[in-house]
C-alpha cells in the first residue's frame, strides 16, 4: 500500500474564512452590492449577461409553474427544446431561489450566484488545500489565488463559467476517497459532479476529466479507494450519478439527433483553444495592464504574479519528496496528482491542434481524440476553458511553495516574501471597476411590451430588424428577449449560443421586409405579430421602410408607442 499523500491537518472549519472571502470579493466587484437589484455586471459587452439573466428567470418561472415546459423557453417560436441552446443553468436558478424570493428580480438572482460564486470558489480550494500539511493561511492564500484568478476574472461576463466552486469540490471528496475508501466520501465526490452536471456541462466534462486523472493516479500509487475489492462500489456509484443526471441530459441528446448542426465541428473546437500566448496574457480589465506594459487578451490565461512563482517552488517541493512506491518507478510523492493535472489540463486547453502566436502548427494533439471518443464531448466548443484545472492545479500547488516559503530561515527577505504574497496577490488580480447594465423590469417596459401584456393570448411575435447572422446578435436583441418573461408572447428568432440551420435561413430571408418573401417567411413560422422597431434603422431608411410597409395589405397597424410599432400580420 502507498504512503499517503501527506499528512491532513485539522479539517474542522475555520469560521473567519468565509467572511474574509466574502469581503474581498465585494472589494473586487464594487460597485455591484449598491445596484444588487437592478444591474448585473457585464465587462466586455451586454449580451451574455442579459442572456444568462433571462435563462435565471425563464428557469425559475418554469420550475416553480409549469415545469414539464421547462426546456421550451418562448424562444425561436415553433422549435422546441431550445433551453438545450445554451447551459441550462438550473442549479443555478434553484440556488438563486432565496435571491429571487426576497429581491424578486432576475437580477438579484444574478448578482447573487456572481458574488457567490468568488466565495465558494474560494473556500473549496482553501479546504482542498488543507487536506495537505500547509497552514491556514497557505490555504486561504490557495482560494485567494483561485477564486480571483485572470482565467476568471476573463470570464466575468459569463455567469455559468464562474461556478467553479464544483471543480476543487469534487477533487477534495475524491482525494479524501483514495486515500480512505469512505462510502461517504465517494457519496460527496459523485454528489458534487452531478451538482456541477446542474450548473453546467463544461465543468462537469473537466471534472470527470480531473478525476479520471486522480483515479489512475491513485491506481499506480495503490491507494486504498482502487483496490480491486472496492470496484463494485465504484461502478454503483457512477450509475447513480448517471441516471440522475440522465433526465437533464435526455433533451440535449434529442437535439443533437434532430440537428446535425448541433454538435461543434473540430475546426470550430479549434478556433476557441487556448494560444500559448494566452497564458502569458492578462485579462483586458486587469488594472495591472494600465500600470505595466504587458500582453493582454479577452483569454487571458496568466496564472497570476503570485501564483506562478508559488507554484514552481511547490512542484519543485513535490519532486523533492517523491517517495518510491513501485518499485523501479519513480513516483512523484505529496501532491504529485497536481502536477500532473496542470499538464494534462494545460495540453487540452490548446484544442485539437496547436496555435502559438495567432498561427496554427498542424501538430495533432489529445483534445482531437476525446471529442470523438467521449459522447457529447462533440458539443462544446471552447476547449481554452481547461484552463480552470490548470489555474485550480496551480493555486494549490502555491500553497505548497508557500507553506516551503514560511519556513525558510527567519531574515529579512523571506519575511517580506512570505507576508508579501498576500497584499501583492489582491494588487496583481485588482480589476477595474466594473461597468454595469440594468436589467429591464415589468414597471418601466416600452409602451410596445406593455400592450402586448396586456393582449388576451399569447400569439407569437417577430421582432424587427433580426439579427442577419449570429455575430450581428447584440445587447439590444438580448435585452428584448428578456421582456418575454413579462409579456409572455412566444418569439420568432431569439438570442443564444446556437442558432438552427432552420432559423439562419430564416434571418436571410428576413432581411428583406417587408417583401413578399419575407412575409411568407414569418407566416410559415407562425407569426401573428410583428414588432417593428424603426429607431434600429438609420433616419433615412425609416421612410422607405414606413412606405413600404404600408404598402403591403398584409400588415394592419394594430399599436403604435413613438419609434415602435406593432402590426398585425394577416390576409
Amino acid at each position: 500500500m502507498a504512503a499517503h499523500w501527506g499528512r491532513p491537518l485539522s479539517a474542522r472549519v475555520t469560521y473567519p474564512i468565509l467572511p474574509l472571502y466574502l469581503v474581498v470579493t465585494l472589494a473586487f466587484t464594487w460597485p455591484l452590492v449598491l445596484h444588487f437589484g437592478d444591474s448585473i455586471p457585464a465587462i466586455w459587452t451586454g449580451f451574455d449577461p442579459m442572456v444568462q439573466a433571462f435563462l435565471l428567470g425563464w428557469d425559475a418561472n418554469a420550475l416553480a409553474s409549469h415545469p414539464a415546459r421547462l426546456f421550451h423557453p418562448p424562444i425561436f417560436y415553433p422549435e422546441r427544446n431550445t433551453l438545450t441552446y445554451m447551459d441550462h443553468m438550473i442549479g443555478e436558478s434553484v440556488v438563486a431561489a432565496p435571491a429571487f424570493l426576497i429581491g424578486h428580480s432576475a437580477a438579484a438572482a444574478y448578482n447573487f450566484l456572481f458574488l457567490l460564486s468568488f466565495v465558494l470558489s474560494g473556500w473549496a480550494v482553501y479546504r482542498l488545500a488543507r487536506l495537505f500539511p500547509v497552514s491556514r493561511p497557505a490555504a486561504f492564500l490557495a482560494g485567494l489565488l483561485f477564486a480571483f484568478s485572470p482565467y476568471r476574472l476573463s470570464n466575468l461576463d459569463l455567469l455559468n463559467q464562474l461556478q467553479t466552486q464544483f471543480l476543487p469540490l469534487g477533487l477534495f471528496f475524491g482525494i479524501r476517497y483514495v486515500r480512505k475508501a469512505r462510502t461517504r466520501d465517494l457519496v460527496g465526490t459523485m454528489g458534487a459532479l452531478t451538482a456541477q452536471a446542474t450548473f453546467g456541462w463544461y465543468y462537469t466534462y473537466y471534472l470527470a476529466v480531473a478525476l479520471g486523472v486522480l483515479f489512475l493516479y491513485a491506481l499506480l500509487r495503490r491507494e486504498p479507494g482502487t483496490e480491486p475489492r472496492h470496484t463494485g462500489r465504484l461502478a454503483v456509484a457512477a450509475l447513480l450519478t448517471i441516471l440522475i443526471v440522465f433526465p437533464i441530459a435526455v433533451p440535449y441528446i434529442r437535439e443533437a439527433r434532430a440537428l446535425p448542426e448541433f454538435r461543434r465541428s473540430l475546426g470550430e473546437s479549434a478556433l476557441y483553444s487556448a494560444d500559448v500566448l494566452d497564458y502569458v496574457k492578462l485579462n483586458q480589465n486587469s488594472r495591472m495592464s494600465r500600470w505595466i506594459p504587458v500582453p493582454t487578451g479577452a483569454q487571458g490565461y496568466w496564472p497570476g504574479l503570485v501564483t506562478l512563482p508559488l507554484a514552481i517552488l511547490g512542484a519543485r517541493e513535490v519532486w523533492r519528496r517523491r517517495d518510491g512506491a513501485h518499485e523501479n518507478m519513480r513516483r512523484l510523492g505529496e501532491g504529485g496528482y497536481f502536477v500532473i493535472l496542470a499538464g494534462v489540463s494545460f495540453v487540452l486547453s490548446l484544442g485539437p491542434i496547436l496555435h502559438a502566436a495567432g498561427a496554427r502548427i498542424w501538430i495533432p494533439l489529445p483534445y482531437a481524440a476525446l471529442y470523438y471518443l467521449i459522447p457529447g464531448f462533440s458539443s462544446m466548443r471552447a476547449p481554452g476553458r481547461f484552463a480552470s484545472l490548470f489555474v485550480l492545479s496551480l493555486s494549490v500547488l502555491a500553497a505548497f511553495g508557500y507553506e516551503w516559503l514560511r519556513h525558510r530561515p527567519w531574515n529579512a527577505v523571506w519575511q517580506v516574501a512570505a507576508v508579501g504574497a498576500f497584499p501583492l496577490a489582491l494588487l496583481a488580480a485588482w480589476p477595474s471597476p466594473l461597468s454595469l447594465i440594468e436589467v429591464p423590469s415589468r414597471d418601466r417596459l416600452p409602451g410596445a411590451y406593455s400592450w402586448l401584456e396586456a393582449q388576451p393570448g399569447r400569439q407569437p411575435v417577430l421582432e424587427i430588424p433580426v439579427p442577419a447572422q449570429d455575430g450581428d446578435e447584440n445587447q439590444t436583441h438580448a435585452a428584448r428577449q428578456f421582456v418575454a418573461l413579462y409579456h409572455g408572447h412566444p418569439r420568432l428568432d431569439g438570442t443564444s449560443g446556437f442558432v438552427s440551420r432552420k432559423y439562419r435561413r430564416f434571418r436571410s430571408v428576413i432581411q428583406s421586409f417587408p417583401s413578399s418573401e419575407a412575409l411568407r417567411a414569418a407566416e410559415e413560422l407562425g407569426a401573428k405579430l410583428i414588432v417593428v422597431h424603426f429607431g434600429d434603422y438609420p433616419a433615412e431608411q425609416r421612410e422607405v421602410l414606413s412606405t413600404r410597409i404600408g404598402a403591403e395589405e398584409r400588415l394592419h397597424l394594430r399599436a403604435r408607442f413613438g419609434d415602435d410599432v406593432v402590426y398585425e400580420l394577416g390576409r
